[in-house]
């Protein structure tokens, strides 16, 4: 492709987290959406440059850092106007993803259409939605996806829509969370759902999510991937190889053992394992 010459590109996948969620990650220079609707409910961050969209009788610009939201069925279009780009990351929730969202949250009714308005500004609830969407393009854990959407989702309707999550605090539930903990401990090596945990506990699965960071300081997919660097510093202890030991361990690759290795330790296990020898 020539230098100057418009481009478009565009991403569209799903993702086992949450079933009837689609994500896109566009990178717009000359695109125009003309008016629609969508069945589902859509949400998109802008990371780069920004567009002009319409909505409610009203044009707004979508810019860096902005959260926008379309309830299912709302009439929306949109152009990049003045800016030259429009790099975004959406999520399109439909009616099955949204009740699911509605019953981990613990929602008095449905979730999906009362937003009134479309433009968010909430640098927190970007930062979360944000790093969640490009998780699902990398090699972040099911466990870690399906508990950063919860944390999103609530974020999003407790301070911005309706109905909002049951606001139930969180107590004593040592117990049942220590029941949890020792299951990581012992699966730490498989695929592990949110669901399972929440079944493990008896309780909603964002109640599990607070209730097990009050009660040992890290969210459970956290503490999972804590478990995992820890026997992967044994493996390499013993000698195992890179690739062999984040297999061992339950990581995607040997990449994201690099990648969780040298954020909590501050080196990389190929340098941990040579400074072994």
């Amino acid at each position: 492709m020539g230098r100057g010459i418009p481009h478009n590109r565009c991403q569209l996948w799903g993702d086992a987290a949450v079933p009837g969620m689609l994500l896109m990650h566009a990178d717009f220079t000359n695109h125009e959406f003309a008016p629609h609707v969508h069945d589902e409910l859509v949400i998109a961050v802008t990371e780069r440059g920004g567009a002009v969209f319409d909505s409610r009788g009203i044009s707004d610009q979508a810019e860096e850092g902005s959260v926008l939201v379309f309830n299912p069925g709302e009439p929306h279009a949109g152009r990049l106007g003045r800016s030259g780009r429009w790099r975004y990351r959406a999520f399109y929730l439909d009616q099955q993803a949204l009740t699911r969202v509605a019953e981990d949250l613990e929602m008095a009714g449905d979730a999906g259409s009362a937003f009134v308005t479309n433009k968010l500004h909430d640098p927190t609830l970007f930062a979360t939605l944000h790093d969640l969407h490009a998780a699902s393009q990398s090699d972040g854990s099911l466990l870690a996806r399906e508990s950063t959407l919860l944390t999103g989702m609530s974020r999003l309707y407790r301070r911005h829509g309706s109905p909002r999550p049951k606001d139930r605090r969180v107590g004593s539930e040592g117990s049942r969370i220590d029941r949890v903990a020792e299951f990581l401990q012992a699966q730490f090596a498989e695929s592990v759902s949110l669901a399972q945990l929440a079944d493990l506990a008896e309780m909603s699965a964002f109640h599990l999510v607070r209730s097990f960071k009050k009660e040992k300081g890290l969210p459970p997919h956290v503490f999972l991937t804590q478990i995992r660097l820890q026997q992967a510093r044994r493996l390499l202890t013993e000698g195992q190889g890179l690739a062999e030991t984040a297999a061992a361990v339950g990581f995607y690759d040997q990449s994201a053992l690099n990648r969780h290795f040298k954020r909590v330790y501050g080196v990389t296990p190929g340098q941990f394992a040579r400074a072994l020898a």
